[in-house]
């Protein structure tokens, strides 16, 4: 690896137990936590006992520390801090993480290997679970899945030097600042080399119905304020709000026009490839699951549509 003064930022709030599981993943790495990375726990000002969970690693590993976020609110805030911090204290490398995550044991060792030739590189993840975990799957995977990488690495697996924020900063949206990142890179024109590396990381979705539509509702709120910040157009938001209409209405149609049963064959088929695609992005794949990706599809929709609302409404 080269040697480069490395950030590992694990965004928390409320999460303690699968926060010391995310850490215990960082204590193991085959890259030397302190030597070659340190940890930063970025929380937002958690109600539970996270706090004492990162201080019980601190005691044996002074790098990893513990602080609470200047501007609490959102992600975006924490993440706009972390450019900051890391052009103001000089490290060369942000390892954007999450607690939720439990990074394999080599995670760290190939991300900072492949920022030898790039300007950002990401790793694999793997979704645990059961049927959300397949409904979703596709949405951790779908700049694999869709070969979309080089311009977008989803937030919470990824790695950047930090030479990028003199130019571009994360805009300060409460959610989905990864993704307004991503598109104010592009409206400025900023190519990066990107790449992705078989480096794992384990990550969990909603396992509720509930839990499923609290998450898409920030995720859209989060999308719909990241657009209107970075001044940029709702074609994603559009493009997916299409695919719940589109599936009620022809199914609707049909008993009037049989040709209107090749849009929800259409629809079907892609989800089924959808699956299949994912397959390899689920810690145990199950077969019997093979519809979830469109329920997921559905859902993902309809929120879009709520998110196209958010948008226009402000």
């Amino acid at each position: 690896m080269l040697l480069m003064r490395a950030l590992m930022v694990i965004l928390n709030k409320d999460n303690a137990e699968k926060l010391r599981e995310c850490l215990k993943s960082l204590v193991n790495q085959s890259a030397k936590l302190c030597d070659d990375f340190e940890v930063l726990v970025l929380d937002g000002a958690s109600g539970d006992n996270s706090s004492r969970v990162a201080e019980s690693f601190s005691k044996l590993y002074p790098c990893v520390k513990f602080k609470v976020q200047e501007r609490l609110g959102g992600t975006g805030y924490a993440r706009r801090e972390v450019c900051d911090l890391a052009l103001r204290e000089g490290y060369d490398v942000v390892l954007w993480g999450d607690s939720e995550n439990v990074y394999s044991r080599d995670y760290v060792e190939k991300i900072l290997k492949a920022l030898e030739d790039c300007e950002v590189a990401g790793g694999v993840p793997i979704v645990r679970g059961g049927f959300f975990a397949h409904a979703f799957a596709w949405y951790h995977a779908i700049h694999i899945i869709f070969n979309i990488y080089h311009k977008h690495i989803p937030g919470n697996n990824k790695a950047e030097k930090t030479k990028i924020y003199e130019i571009c900063r994360y805009p300060e949206s409460k959610r989905a600042d990864d993704y307004g990142f991503s598109l104010l890179l592009m409206k400025k024109r900023i190519k990066l080399r990107q790449k992705i590396v078989d480096a794992r990381v384990f990550v969990s979705v909603p396992e509720t119905m509930r839990e499923v539509f609290k998450w898409q509702k920030a995720r859209v709120k989060g999308c719909a304020e990241a657009l209107r910040l970075v001044k940029f157009k709702p074609y994603d938001l559009l493009a997916w709000s299409l695919f719940l209409p589109l599936l009620v209405f022809s199914l609707l149609a049909v008993p009037f026009s049989p040709i209107f049963a090749v849009i929800p064959l259409t629809l079907v088929t892609f989800s089924v490839w959808v699956f299949f695609k994912s397959l390899r992005f689920i810690e145990k794949p199950r077969k019997l699951f093979f519809f979830a990706p469109l329920i997921g599809l559905a859902i993902h929709s309809l929120f879009s549509i709520l998110g196209l609302y958010y948008y226009l409404k402000d």
